[in-house]
Protein backbone atom coordinates (compact mmCIF):
# COMPACT_ATOMS: atom_id res chain seq x y z
CA UNK A 1 0.00 0.00 0.00
CA UNK A 2 1.29 3.42 -1.19
CA UNK A 3 0.47 6.11 1.58
CA UNK A 4 1.12 9.95 2.19
CA UNK A 5 3.38 9.60 5.64
CA UNK A 6 3.26 13.28 6.27
CA UNK A 7 1.43 17.39 6.26
CA UNK A 8 -2.69 17.63 5.54
CA UNK A 9 -2.70 14.17 3.48
CA UNK A 10 -1.09 12.14 6.04
CA UNK A 11 -2.27 8.61 6.02
CA UNK A 12 -4.25 8.80 2.77
CA UNK A 13 -3.82 5.71 0.16
CA UNK A 14 -2.67 6.33 -3.26
CA UNK A 15 -3.39 4.49 -6.52
CA UNK A 16 -0.90 2.74 -7.89
CA UNK A 17 -0.17 1.27 -11.62
CA UNK A 18 -0.94 -2.80 -11.04
CA UNK A 19 2.51 -2.87 -13.27
CA UNK A 20 6.05 -3.97 -12.66
CA UNK A 21 6.80 -0.99 -14.84
CA UNK A 22 6.99 1.14 -11.74
CA UNK A 23 8.60 0.89 -8.49
CA UNK A 24 6.36 3.04 -5.22
CA UNK A 25 9.13 4.54 -3.18
CA UNK A 26 9.54 2.74 0.57
CA UNK A 27 7.94 5.23 3.00
CA UNK A 28 11.62 4.62 5.07
CA UNK A 29 12.95 6.04 2.08
CA UNK A 30 10.38 8.49 1.56
CA UNK A 31 10.73 10.04 4.66
CA UNK A 32 14.86 10.32 3.97
CA UNK A 33 14.43 12.03 0.99
CA UNK A 34 11.95 14.59 2.68
CA UNK A 35 14.18 14.67 5.79
CA UNK A 36 16.98 16.32 4.19
CA UNK A 37 15.22 18.98 2.58
CA UNK A 38 12.18 19.66 5.08
CA UNK A 39 13.19 23.32 5.55
CA UNK A 40 13.17 24.10 1.78
CA UNK A 41 9.91 23.04 0.93
CA UNK A 42 7.13 25.29 2.46
CA UNK A 43 6.06 27.62 -0.52
CA UNK A 44 8.80 25.85 -2.88
CA UNK A 45 7.46 25.02 -6.56
CA UNK A 46 8.74 21.15 -7.31
CA UNK A 47 8.90 18.95 -10.49
CA UNK A 48 8.65 15.24 -9.74
CA UNK A 49 10.00 13.83 -12.55
CA UNK A 50 9.66 10.15 -13.32
CA UNK A 51 6.52 10.52 -11.57
CA UNK A 52 4.87 7.07 -11.59
CA UNK A 53 1.60 7.38 -9.32
CA UNK A 54 2.51 10.91 -8.03
CA UNK A 55 3.48 9.79 -4.62
CA UNK A 56 6.69 11.82 -4.22
CA UNK A 57 4.96 15.48 -5.71
CA UNK A 58 2.01 14.65 -3.60
CA UNK A 59 4.41 14.26 -0.31
CA UNK A 60 5.70 17.50 -1.31
CA UNK A 61 2.11 19.21 -1.93
CA UNK A 62 1.45 17.29 1.53
CA UNK A 63 3.96 19.06 3.26
CA UNK A 64 3.08 22.27 2.38
CA UNK A 65 4.99 22.91 -1.43
CA UNK A 66 3.15 25.79 -3.22
CA UNK A 67 2.64 24.20 -6.38
CA UNK A 68 4.18 20.66 -8.39
CA UNK A 69 4.59 19.48 -12.24
CA UNK A 70 4.23 15.96 -12.08
CA UNK A 71 6.12 14.41 -15.46
CA UNK A 72 5.54 10.89 -16.84
CA UNK A 73 6.12 9.21 -20.37
CA UNK A 74 3.19 6.41 -19.41
CA UNK A 75 -0.20 7.97 -20.04
CA UNK A 76 -1.56 5.20 -17.61
CA UNK A 77 0.97 6.74 -14.75
CA UNK A 78 -0.53 10.28 -15.80
CA UNK A 79 -4.30 9.21 -15.29
CA UNK A 80 -3.63 7.70 -11.81
CA UNK A 81 -1.55 10.90 -10.52
CA UNK A 82 -4.81 12.82 -11.81
CA UNK A 83 -7.15 10.83 -10.15
CA UNK A 84 -4.76 10.69 -7.33
CA UNK A 85 -5.04 14.20 -6.83
CA UNK A 86 -8.47 14.41 -7.58
CA UNK A 87 -8.93 12.35 -4.41
CA UNK A 88 -6.72 14.32 -2.00
CA UNK A 89 -7.94 17.67 -3.39
CA UNK A 90 -4.72 19.00 -4.73
CA UNK A 91 -5.36 19.32 -8.31
CA UNK A 92 -5.53 23.06 -8.26
CA UNK A 93 -1.86 22.92 -7.40
CA UNK A 94 -0.55 20.53 -9.58
CA UNK A 95 0.28 20.22 -13.72
CA UNK A 96 0.64 16.65 -15.20
CA UNK A 97 2.85 16.38 -17.94
CA UNK A 98 3.05 13.38 -20.18
CA UNK A 99 6.56 12.93 -21.76
CA UNK A 100 9.67 12.79 -20.98
CA UNK A 101 11.97 15.36 -18.37
CA UNK A 102 12.29 17.85 -21.48
CA UNK A 103 8.90 18.29 -22.21
CA UNK A 104 8.55 18.92 -17.80
CA UNK A 105 10.99 21.35 -18.27
CA UNK A 106 9.58 23.23 -21.26
CA UNK A 107 6.25 23.26 -19.77
CA UNK A 108 7.40 25.08 -16.18
CA UNK A 109 9.80 27.00 -18.32
CA UNK A 110 6.81 28.57 -20.39
CA UNK A 111 5.08 29.05 -17.10
CA UNK A 112 8.05 31.27 -16.13
CA UNK A 113 8.70 28.61 -13.12
CA UNK A 114 11.59 27.86 -11.47
CA UNK A 115 11.87 24.73 -9.09
CA UNK A 116 12.82 25.05 -6.08
CA UNK A 117 12.85 21.28 -5.73
CA UNK A 118 13.75 18.31 -8.33
CA UNK A 119 12.28 14.58 -7.07
CA UNK A 120 13.87 11.98 -9.25
CA UNK A 121 13.01 8.78 -8.94
CA UNK A 122 13.67 7.24 -12.21
CA UNK A 123 14.09 3.23 -13.60
CA UNK A 124 17.48 1.93 -11.81
CA UNK A 125 20.78 1.48 -13.72
CA UNK A 126 19.77 3.41 -16.78
CA UNK A 127 21.54 6.60 -16.43
CA UNK A 128 18.55 8.83 -16.24
CA UNK A 129 19.29 10.64 -13.00
CA UNK A 130 22.80 11.51 -14.98
CA UNK A 131 20.87 12.67 -18.37
CA UNK A 132 18.14 14.60 -16.39
CA UNK A 133 20.46 16.65 -14.61
CA UNK A 134 22.94 17.28 -17.22
CA UNK A 135 19.89 18.22 -19.47
CA UNK A 136 21.10 21.59 -21.67
CA UNK A 137 17.66 22.48 -20.57
CA UNK A 138 17.82 22.34 -17.21
CA UNK A 139 18.95 25.63 -16.11
CA UNK A 140 15.92 27.33 -17.46
CA UNK A 141 14.31 25.99 -14.56
CA UNK A 142 16.89 26.56 -12.10
CA UNK A 143 18.48 28.90 -9.16
CA UNK A 144 21.45 29.36 -7.40
CA UNK A 145 20.49 31.62 -5.03
CA UNK A 146 22.59 34.66 -6.37
CA UNK A 147 19.88 34.81 -9.48
CA UNK A 148 17.28 37.12 -9.74
CA UNK A 149 14.29 34.93 -10.41
CA UNK A 150 10.90 34.17 -8.86
CA UNK A 151 10.55 32.19 -6.43
CA UNK A 152 13.70 33.22 -5.15
CA UNK A 153 16.01 30.74 -3.43
CA UNK A 154 17.83 27.68 -4.84
CA UNK A 155 17.25 24.47 -6.61
CA UNK A 156 18.10 21.19 -4.62
CA UNK A 157 17.54 17.99 -6.44
CA UNK A 158 16.86 14.56 -4.41
CA UNK A 159 17.41 11.57 -6.33
CA UNK A 160 16.67 8.42 -5.45
CA UNK A 161 19.13 5.06 -7.07
CA UNK A 162 19.86 1.70 -6.31
CA UNK A 163 22.97 1.28 -3.79
CA UNK A 164 25.59 0.01 -6.77
CA UNK A 165 24.94 3.09 -8.32
CA UNK A 166 27.38 5.91 -6.90
CA UNK A 167 26.32 9.03 -8.91
CA UNK A 168 29.43 11.28 -9.56
CA UNK A 169 30.20 14.43 -7.22
CA UNK A 170 29.38 17.23 -10.28
CA UNK A 171 26.56 16.48 -12.82
CA UNK A 172 25.89 19.43 -15.40
CA UNK A 173 25.27 22.62 -12.83
CA UNK A 174 24.97 20.29 -9.74
CA UNK A 175 27.43 19.60 -6.99
CA UNK A 176 26.32 16.53 -4.35
CA UNK A 177 25.63 17.26 -0.93
CA UNK A 178 25.24 14.03 0.40
CA UNK A 179 24.49 10.80 0.10
CA UNK A 180 22.55 8.31 2.27
CA UNK A 181 21.74 4.43 1.88
CA UNK A 182 18.65 2.00 3.08
CA UNK A 183 19.36 -1.55 2.24
CA UNK A 184 19.82 -1.97 -1.55
CA UNK A 185 18.49 1.98 -2.10
CA UNK A 186 20.35 5.23 -2.05
CA UNK A 187 19.37 9.12 -1.86
CA UNK A 188 21.28 11.32 -2.91
CA UNK A 189 20.91 15.42 -2.53
CA UNK A 190 22.20 18.17 -5.17
CA UNK A 191 22.29 21.62 -5.24
CA UNK A 192 22.53 24.04 -8.18
CA UNK A 193 25.59 25.48 -8.25
CA UNK A 194 24.80 27.41 -11.91
CA UNK A 195 26.77 25.76 -15.38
Amino acid sequence: MVRVIAGTCRGRKLKTLDSDATKPTLDRVKEAMFSMIFDIIPGAAVFDMFSGNGSLGIEALSRGAERCFFCDISGDCCKIIKDNLAALDLTERAKVIKGDFSEGISAMAREKVKAGILLLDPPYRKGLVEQALSSKEMRRICSSGDDDVFPPGRTVAVCEHAREDELPDKIGGFAKIKTRSYGTVSVTLYEYAGE
